[in-house]
């Protein structure tokens, strides 16, 4: 949004304080420069002046879930809606927020309403998709993911979520041959390599695994879930070392994650490196907060291997 387009919105309501066409568009154009709590006054003050003008809770919804107050942004969609029953972008932006809020049973409704008039839209498809994906109808999810993707045919998050349902109705072949391709698309999309790491695990194919919980972990060092996995397969199969250069990378992406310390103090005890084992074990119960497991047990694993070591001297 150029300033000169503001600057002339400003003129034209400093000239006619009640031109509001001029108060609305200003107040959009605010907030798509993320001038969200001013653009708020000004659609406040138009709620004032044009109580029953369904774009200004219409507008009020889209500021609320930019500012991620969706309950305040449900109420003003709704009140738009009560205001203009039929307008597709509203029901559509109201859906959005009934799913990022878990009511899928509402956001069904709308969504299925949007498309009795237009089922052309790729987007309402693929989130009556995640919907019905969300529900556990898997067959549906695929029927409208399906859909979207005719219309799609690049869209990868359209693809992973059609990959999932079909993993969950038992079509794994599927699955596999839908995760690669979305990796084809987005190489940096690490949830389809963790996923696809998920089915080789359910097929006992441990060290296919491996490999994509290696490649998860590539594309995203942060993945805790991926980390603490591949750990877990590696000790399995005595990788200590590799366990080891695993979870000091992740040390370094992520310096105060209690259970990736304990991890790294089971590898040292495996490698029967006494003195780091006990050290991770102190970073563990430093880092309590972020520690999954029971307190009480590591206290009492932290005075077992010190009082070994003193009776060794």
């Amino acid at each position: 949004m150029s300033e000169d387009y503001i600057k002339e919105l400003q003129d034209r309501i400093k000239e006619n304080p009640q031109d509001y066409d001029a108060i609305e568009q200003y107040a959009i154009a605010l907030s798509d420069i993320g001038e969200n709590q001013e653009a708020l006054k000004n659609f406040v003050f138009l709620k004032g002046v044009l109580p029953d003008n369904p774009n200004v809770y219409y507008n009020i919804g889209i500021i609320m879930e930019k500012l991620k107050m969706n309950d305040t942004a449900v109420s003003a969609y709704e009140k738009a809606i009560s205001l203009d029953p039929d307008n597709t972008d509203i029901m559509y932006n109201l859906a959005n927020v009934y799913i990022k809020t878990n009511d899928y049973d509402s956001a069904k409704e709308l969504l299925l309403k949007i498309v009795q008039t237009d089922n052309e839209d790729e987007n309402v498809l693929f989130s009556l998709g995640e919907v019905y994906s969300k529900l556990k109808n898997f067959p549906e999810a695929i029927n409208y993911l399906e859909k979207s993707l005719s219309i799609n045919s690049s869209d990868a998050v359209c693809m992973f979520y059609l990959a999932y349902a079909y993993k969950e109705i038992g079509n794994i072949d599927k699955a596999i041959e839908l995760y690669n391709e979305v990796i084809s698309i987005n190489p940096d999309y690490s949830w389809a390599y963790y996923n696809l790491a998920s089915v080789y695990l359910e097929l006992n194919d441990e060290n296919n695994a491996i490999l994509y919980l290696e490649k998860t972990i590539n594309v995203n060092p942060a993945d805790l879930n991926a980390v603490k996995l591949l750990t877990k397969l590696l000790f399995k199969h005595k990788k200590y070392s590799s366990a080891e250069n695993i979870l000091r990378q992740t040390i370094q992406n992520v310096p105060d994650e209690a259970d990736i310390f304990y991890l790294m103090a089971q590898v040292h005890k495996e490698l029967k490196n006494n003195k780091n084992y006990i050290k991770y074990l102190k970073l563990t119960k430093e880092y309590s907060e972020t520690f999954s497991g029971d307190i009480e047990t590591l206290d009492e694993e932290i005075e077992k291997i010190e009082n070994k070591n003193e009776d060794s001297k």
